[in-house]
Formats: C-alpha cells, sequence, structure tokens
C-alpha cells in the first residue's frame, strides 16, 4: 500500500533505523527525522532532518505541529518510545497511550502490573541503598540484578550476590544510577532458566497480538554475560506450550494498559519449573535490524506492516509455523579496550554474511563489549541449518577477529 504524501516523523536516525526509513520512503512517505546527532547516517537518507532531541518531548512536541505529520515513529529507539506515545496522544495520531507505554518502560511499575495480573516475574527490592539491598538479596536463592528502572541497551545493569563488597556495590548502583533518566534503580530476584533466554517482536494489531517470532539469545559471556550479542531465528525451544502461555500473559498485560497496536520487543525465560516468565518489554521494534531477519525467516514484511500502523492503515495477517531459513544477527564488538585496527572473520563464516556495518575505522578507539553502546558495526547472517549456525554463534571468537592495540 502505497502512504503518498503521508508525512511521517522517525525519532532518530541510526544505522539499524536505516531499513525502516528507506521503507517508509519506498513505499510513497515524506519521511523526516529528528535527534541531537547530525551525523547519524539516516539523515542523510531522510527527505529532511531537524536538530532535536529524541527524549525531549515538549521539543518534538512543538516540531511535530509545525511539520503537521501523519505519524511518528520511535523505530528500534528505547529512549524515544515515550516521546513517540506522547506526541501521537497530545496530536491525536496513531500509537498508544503516554500512560500505557511508560507502565511498560518503566521497570519497577512494570514488575507491580504484572503481581497484580497475577503473571510470574521476579521478585523486586526499591531501594538504592547498599545495605538494605545486600540485606534483601540474601533472601534471594541465585542473587539478584540491578538495573536502571528505564535501562535500554543493557546499561548499567549488574549481578550481585549476598556476600558482595560493599564498595563493589556502592560502585554498581552509582553506575546504574548514572544510565537512569529519572535516577532510580531497582533490584530483581535472579531467577535461572532453562535453555536460552529467548528474545522476540509481537505485532498487536486492534489490541490483539496478531503475529509473534521468538529467538534465542547469544550473551558476551566471555566479558560480563549480561548483554546480547547474537539472536538466532528460530528459537531452540519449540514447546508451543510455553509460547501460548507466554501470549497469554502479554495479551493480559496489553488489555489492562488498553494498548492496541504496535510492533513490541519481548524477552521471556523458562523457569526451572517449565514456565515462561516475562522478563522485559521495551515499547518499539526490536534493534539491530531484528525486524530484517524476522521477515526474512518468516516471509513476511514486517517492517512494512510496522510503517502502516504508524500512519494509521488497516492490515491483515495471517499467522503460521512456516520458516524460510536460518538466521541471525550478531553484533561486532570487542573483549577489551584498545585501538581499533580491524576485523577479520574466517572463511566459512565470510560465506555467511549478507549485510556487514562496521561503524568504526582504523585508529578509533573502543571499549570492551559492556553494553549495546560499545557495538562496533553489525552483521547478518544465513545459516545452512540450525546446527551450523549454532556451532558459529557459540564459537563466535573463533570466526570474528577484532584487532586491537593497547592505548
Amino acid at each position: 500500500m502505497l502512504l503518498t504524501k503521508k508525512r511521517l516523523l522517525f525519532l532518530g536516525g541510526s544505522d539499524i533505523q536505516i531499513p525502516a526509513i528507506r521503507k517508509a520512503q519506498e513505499m510513497g512517505a515524506y519521511v523526516m527525522t529528528c535527534d541531537y546527532l547530525p551525523d547519524n547516517p539516516g539523515h542523510k537518507i531522510a527527505d529532511a532532518y531537524y536538530d532535536v532531541s529524541t527524549t525531549d518531548k515538549e521539543k518534538v512536541l512543538e516540531l511535530s505541529k509545525s511539520l503537521k505529520i501523519d505519524g511518528i515513529s520511535a523505530y528500534a529507539a528505547d529512549p524515544a518510545a515515550l516521546t513517540a506515545a506522547y506526541v501521537s496522544e497530545k496530536l491525536g495520531l496513531p500509537g498508544n497511550s503516554f500512560d500505557s507505554i511508560l507502565k511498560i518502560s518503566d521497570k519497577t511499575i512494570f514488575r507491580k502490573l504484572q503481581v497484580e495480573l497475577g503473571i510470574r516475574c521476579p521478585k523486586i527490592i526499591e531501594s538504592a541503598d547498599h545495605s538494605e539491598i545486600i540485606e534483601e538479596v540474601g533472601k534471594f536463592r541465585h542473587g539478584a540484578i540491578i538495573k536502571p528502572v528505564d535501562t535500554s541497551g543493557s546499561k548499567g545493569i549488574y549481578r550481585i550476590t549476598a556476600d558482595e563488597k560493599t564498595e563493589d556495590l556502592k560502585t554498581k548502583i552509582e553506575d546504574a544510577l548514572s544510565y537512569s533518566r529519572v535516577k532510580r534503580i531497582v533490584v530483581e530476584e535472579y531467577i535461572l532458566r532453562k535453555g536460552f533466554l529467548m528474545s522476540g517482536d509481537f505485532l498487536i494489531n486492534n489490541g490483539r497480538i496478531d503475529f509473534y517470532c521468538f529467538g534465542d539469545v547469544h550473551f558476551n559471556d566471555t566479558i560480563t554475560g549480561l548483554v546480547p550479542r547474537s539472536i538466532s531465528l528460530p528459537a531452540t525451544n519449540n514447546d508451543p506450550n510455553i509460547f501460548s502461555k507466554a501470549i497469554n500473559d502479554l495479551q493480559k498485560m496489553i488489555d489492562r494498559l488498553n494498548i492496541h497496536t504496535g510492533v513490541f520487543n519481548c524477552d521471556i525465560i523458562e523457569d526451572q519449573d517449565g514456565q515462561p516468565v516475562i522478563i522485559d518489554i521495551g515499547a518499539r521494534n526490536g534493534g539491530n535490524l531484528f525486524n530484517d531477519i524476522i521477515s526474512l525467516h518468516k516471509g513476511i514484511d514486517l517492517i512494512g506492516l510496522s510503517m502502516m500502523q504508524t500512519l494509521g492503515l488497516p492490515l491483515k495477517i495471517e499467522m503460521d509455523d512456516k520458516i524460510y531459513g536460518y538466521y541471525a544477527h550478531n553484533v561486532l564488538h570487542s573483549t577489551k579496550d584498545g585501538i581499533f585496527e580491524g576485523i577479520e572473520f574466517d572463511p566459512e563464516i565470510r560465506d555467511l554474511i549478507f549485510y556487514k556495518n562496521i561503524t568504526v575505522t582504523k585508529g578509533d578507539r573502543i571499549h570492551r563489549f559492556v553494553n549495546s553502546g560499545y557495538r562496533i558495526g553489525l552483521i547478518l547472517l544465513k545459516f545452512e541449518d540450525y546446527s551450523q549456525m549454532h556451532r558459529i554463534l557459540g564459537n563466535i571468537y573463533d570466526y570474528v577477529f577484532v584487532n586491537v592495540s593497547g592505548f
């Protein structure tokens, strides 16, 4: 469906937003972008760019009024999701209420909602006092996770135990608070999982989940073990009961919050009792070109559907169990700080890469991959089968070599 003459404002212009910007343009929309980073590559292909921070709700609202936009998108941009909801609600544009997106985005409010609805979730501690945290964490069998209530990109996240040293805990609390826009943290019970953490996107249409797709998350295990470096499709867990229960729980939250449209990102685990636990929901499409590989894996145009939703156009989606190949994205990163010298790829993986983008150049300072802000690029891969996919992704440092010299 053509979106001719529709005016669409994108919040951000990063490399991972480019496919969505191009898709909207291909569909006929006039695409404008905004953020405070004029060198972002998405701005170069947009029809217009405006130097306005995506987290400044009032300034984005003022800009949106002046541009007479028909839709606003926070595609793959966590910090901008609240702004998009705020503007769409104020201007009567397609989207969800600011209050509903706030309740999903704030991890403390989100956990309380799960408890209220009888949905399995980690227990939480609402405190930034190190002595109180240590006392309470002792009640958790497997320790806890500290995170900002509004974190994105795995920034400011730490695992702790009851024997954590006071000074170490204080440092972790301070760092977590530094990444929070509202200067609040939450401490969550750490739940042991069976198998992989599963991450996926689900599409809400007229208040119902019409489509979902989940894959396996591969973490930066040689560094902190807390930052995703890859997601592979399909998920290893093929128990339909796990996903049907998780989708039912998601639908309960959607109904309570009166969310009626959009593509959302979600992380779930299977706990030791064989039950799904919803760990997180992001009120935006998955990042690192996740929608691109979902579209290839499932044979649908998820990005195009998302653009149509952003402009309030009707959708018709038929969910099926077919898969069209084995795909993954892999974040390029370093395991140590230093000066970037280059990247080499083993011949086997080189033949599987169909998209590559390196965002640093030789001589740049780079940092070990302790959060997504330190990614240095991205590759998309298509594999021959499940076995090859997990063999390579499980041993990625034998196939991707980031060369770093000392400072």
